[in-house]
């Protein structure tokens, strides 16, 4: 039964994220909500959020961020090869490095 709950709970929790994005044009306080209510249900079931869900929330500030919308995305130049993510929020910089 315990598994049980764990897949609904991840069914939903995509579900929300899924909303959210497609919501963050239009409605940046409900696709909040819908973000973060995703994130409380990993949280009450121990369910690790899978890296897209998690990539979208800033490192500092929390918030969830939506690329080309309330964040800016920039391709490094150094020689590792790297996305430069900006959020809007609270302008905190991070890469992700990506591998060849």
């Amino acid at each position: 039964m315990k598994k049980a709950k764990k897949e609904i709970a991840t069914k939903r929790m995509h579900m929300l994220f899924k909303n959210a994005i497609s919501n963050a044009r239009t409605d940046a306080n409900l696709a909040e909500r819908q973000a973060i209510t995703a994130k409380k249900i990993s949280m009450k079931y121990k369910i690790r959020m899978p890296y897209e869900i998690r990539s979208c929330f800033c490192k500092k500030c929390k918030k969830f961020i939506v690329p080309g919308i309330n964040s800016k995305i920039r391709v490094g130049r150094s020689n590792v090869k790297s996305i430069r993510i900006t959020c809007n929020f609270c302008t905190h910089t991070y890469r992700k490095i990506i591998k060849n």
